[in-house]
């Protein structure tokens, strides 16, 4: 599609070309112009030209970026990484309204769009920009914690490890 649209643009500039006038001057200098106010001394001369070819175009066209790496300033941008902070794997937290906090730890800034999802046993809790979550009613028992980057497209870029943490209620002695 670029293609013909690159040939109907090279077809109608074709013809539309001025005329170009060729004059002298006192010095001796030859000058083209295609002005209509030139010396009464500048004839108008036959421009024959010939479009460039497709093939001849095609080839100017610069390859297409890899989607494997991507560059800024001349430096390879580094995959961001998540990890949870706290709680530890295998924590036992007590808490008989169930509240737990979850930490993120980022490699580098999220970038603009990019959020956090907090998975409790595989399902999505939350989505936010914010590396803290403060998470409430999570039922007494064992519960499988995961935090996912995803960017502005809805597709996850980065995971955190799994981690297991046990919700206990406290006892009155």
């Amino acid at each position: 599609m670029k293609h013909v649209m690159l040939f109907i643009l090279i077809i109608t500039s074709y013809t539309s070309v001025a005329a170009i006038y060729q004059w002298t001057d006192e010095q001796g200098i030859t000058h083209f112009s295609d002005d209509e106010s030139k010396p009464a001394s500048a004839k108008e001369i036959d421009v024959k030209l010939t479009p460039p070819s497709i093939d001849s175009l095609t080839q100017s066209i610069p390859p297409k970026a890899s989607h494997t790496k991507t560059t800024m300033n001349d430096k390879s941008v580094t995959p961001i990484s998540i990890h949870i902070s706290t709680p530890r794997d295998q924590q036992t937290i007590r808490s008989n309204t169930g509240d737990i906090t979850v930490s993120a730890t980022l490699s580098s800034t999220l970038l603009y769009g990019s959020s956090i999802r907090l998975l409790i046993d595989g399902i999505t809790h939350s989505e936010q920009i914010e590396k803290q979550f403060d998470v409430t009613n999570v039922p007494i028992g064992t519960h499988k914690l995961q935090l996912q980057i995803i960017n502005n497209l809805g597709k996850v870029i980065a995971s955190s490890e799994l981690i297991t943490v046990y919700l206990h209620r406290f006892k009155a002695n």
